[in-house]
């Protein structure tokens, strides 16, 4: 049985996913950057035969909300039903994080600080006392470890101590100037009997104005002129402040520099540290990684190190996934042939669901196994906040927001997930930049194409190839800037707005949990993706192949009918034929294209020097490789996208534009590429 319900709250990059998902023990995804998390998550924990219920929000620098995130969080804490709030807080930078956690205290009567990462602040050489700390706010509080699991014990029960009342939580309230003190108590009562919730925080920000909060309160309870008490109680609060000298536009900034001076006198009675220490090492590789000068080249090294390690890593166990396919289709094929299976049914599921199966798994899990990996281990270190402020003066330059970075950075795993993260950014018109340029950015359903087609028709050297790729990957961002300018200027016009980036501490990653997380959550999930649309996209592409029409297969039918088209662009019909029915799943492109070359019958590609072979034997050139390439990059979102983009924006039009903007991009520099081709080589 439930005996309670938990809020847990605190400002991005706290460490609040990790507390969750340790206490939990559920798998929710966890990134060392700022609004990683944008829903809410449930979950519970059991301790002393009690069950308590968990509620992870999503992560705020305040209740004054300016995104869609930071209304999730002020909207549950101040007007749902819960039992109390743990506050996440940083222990590497506890004043800051406190400024929130005092906001909630005026809001949550039952409130803990849990003050995370005390493992990073020792090593920075930050004290805190966590006993003085509650002696100052009169919260219960507690330091953890949540990475390490240290500490989480106590949490649990602190937690339920809470829950028993077995603890005080009496927040030492804020001290505001008098005049604001005396009109909040005028509107406290009247809150709690009109809309059935108080603490001071609201009644602050109804005498502030503060547009976010008031809009909120009346789209649940009805305008204030509406209700005649309430009204006149504003009313009358108002002429108190005014009657003092203070002017509502003046009440925000007052509210705001209490908070800011009562964090401020707190961490001064319960930190101590040791500057130098704490900020020497950080900075000293910031100005390698973020500097002016080596910002940009280091970043491209250390894509291009991975880029390399995805390559070379990949080609041994894709051709061993391979002959294992093959083994087991022959396997399955005399199986079949023993049950005396119809010739066209075995076909079907040998040559059209199996192959298919085979070859996606062969190209696509070593990559995936590899890259993801390396990745994963670049976000939790801290460094992929850094690539979005490397790239922020770009993309302001392009009238776009600097958190489009890390949407492009998510969409290299999947379009639809850098289509959802998106919602990071607060200006609307910038979310639509971000949201129609995602598909310049190859997800990972390309990356394995687009790195075998790199192998087999340009280089077989790991280095050369990785260089190749790392220029590939940055042609994508460099259109992304481009286009996101172009659009800026066009149907998005706008003045870029500002935004807050933090640049989190570095971390040492957890190789153990990497691995694990990288595997389960990104590489199996996403591969079982592709599975699951490749069955049926086998059955369908085998028809295709092998379904007669005046003695050609619908798929020849369809590429001669394309082939004049395609040829413009230095493609042909087999080619875009790929791309047209590889829409449920770009990773499904090139087997599609291998089939309609081999004339029915999907050969196993695992070699990639047979596979070029195939190609090469059926006219495909280093040109027409190349303009594949560029294709991949740039062309429609695969289905997934393409729903998860409607959901997003709820327009048919942002859904047409974010489909026909890359596609008119791709198909522009392939034809660019294809007269360039033909004037000069």
């Amino acid at each position: 049985m439930i005996i309670g319900k938990i809020a847990l709250a605190g400002n991005p990059n706290v460490g609040k996913s990790t507390v969750f998902n340790a206490l939990t023990g559920m798998k929710q995804h966890t990134g060392n950057w700022s609004g990683k998390t944008v829903g809410i998550a449930e979950g519970t924990f059991r301790r002393r035969g009690k069950e308590i219920k968990l509620i992870d929000l999503p992560g705020t620098y305040s209740l004054t909300t300016d995104s869609a995130e930071e209304e999730v969080t002020r909207d549950f804490l101040c007007f749902e039903k819960f039992d109390g709030a743990v506050v996440v807080c940083d222990a590497c930078c506890l004043e800051r994080n406190l400024i929130f956690a005092i906001q909630v205290a005026q809001l949550v009567p039952k409130t803990i600080l849990c003050v995370n990462m005390m493992d990073d602040a020792r090593r920075k050489g930050i004290e805190i006392d966590i006993e003085a700390l509650s002696r100052e706010t009169g919260l219960p509080a507690v330091g953890i470890s949540a990475a390490n699991y240290e500490g989480l014990d106590a949490l649990e029960e602190m937690i339920i101590d809470m829950l028993e009342e077995k603890m005080s939580t009496e927040f030492i309230p804020v001290r505001y100037p008098r005049a604001i003190e005396a009109a909040a108590k005028e509107l406290l009562p009247v809150m709690k009997e009109q809309y059935g919730f108080g603490g001071i925080y609201p009644a602050l920000r109804l005498l502030e104005n503060e547009h976010g909060f008031v809009s909120a309160v009346e789209n649940r309870f009805g305008k204030f002129g509406a209700n005649e008490k309430m009204s006149t109680t504003l009313e009358k609060a108002e002429r108190i402040m005014t009657e003092n000298g203070i002017k509502e536009k003046m009440v925000g900034d007052k509210i705001a520099a209490c908070s800011v001076l009562r964090a401020e006198e707190i961490c001064l009675s319960t930190v101590k540290m040791s500057t130098e220490k704490a900020l020497s090492r950080d900075k000293k590789i910031d100005s390698v990684l973020t500097g002016k000068w080596l910002g940009i080249p280091v970043m491209l090294l250390l894509f291009g190190f991975v880029f390399w390690l995805t390559v070379s890593g990949a080609n041994y166990p894709s051709a061993m996934l391979s002959e294992a396919s093959e083994v087991i289709g022959g396997w399955l094929e005399k199986g079949l042939s023993a049950i005396v299976c119809p010739p066209v049914l075995k076909e079907l599921l040998i040559d059209g669901i199996w192959k298919v199966l085979g070859w996606v798994v062969a190209v696509m899990l070593p990559p995936m196994a590899i890259f993801f990996p390396l990745f994963t281990i670049l976000e939790d270190t801290g460094y992929l906040p850094r690539v979005a402020f490397n790239l922020d003066k770009g993309f302001k330059s392009a009238g776009a927001c600097g958190k489009q970075a890390l949407t492009m950075c998510m969409g290299l795993g999947c379009g639809a997930v850098g289509v959802t993260g998106a919602r990071i950014i607060d200006s609307p018109r910038e979310r639509l930049i971000a949201i129609i340029t995602n598909s310049f950015i190859p997800c990972n359903g390309r990356l394995p194409a687009i790195i075998a087609l790199i192998t087999m028709f340009f280089t077989d050297s790991s280095v050369l190839g990785a260089a190749m790729l790392t220029g590939v990957i940055a042609l994508s961002v460099l259109m992304t800037l481009g286009v996101s300018k172009l659009l800026s200027k066009t149907v998005l016009k706008g003045v870029p707005a500002s935004f807050t980036l933090e640049l989190p501490p570095y971390r040492m990653p957890k190789i153990g949990r990497v691995v694990v997380r990288s595997v389960f959550d990104r590489t199996l999930k996403i591969l079982g993706r592709a599975v699951l649309v490749a069955v049926p996209a086998g059955v369908v592409i085998w028809l295709c192949s092998n379904f007669l029409i005046e003695g050609e297969t619908l798929l020849q039918k369809a590429a001669g009918f394309l082939d004049p088209f395609a040829g413009f662009f230095g493609l042909d019909g087999n080619v875009l034929c790929g791309f047209i029915l590889s829409i449920p799943a770009n990773e499904i492109a090139l087997p599609i294209m291998a089939m309609g070359y081999s004339g029915g019958e999907l050969a196993q590609l695992g070699s990639m020097a047979e596979t070029a072979a195939l190609f090469a034997a059926n006219g495909f050139t280093a040109v027409t490789a190349l303009c594949t390439i560029v294709f991949f990059l740039f062309h429609w979102p695969c289905a997934t996208t393409v729903i998860t983009i409607w959901k997003e924006t709820k327009s048919i039009k942002w859904v047409f534009l974010s489909a026909a903007v890359p596609l008119l991009t791709g198909l522009g520099l392939c034809f660019g590429i294809n007269i360039v081709s033909k004037l000069f080589f």
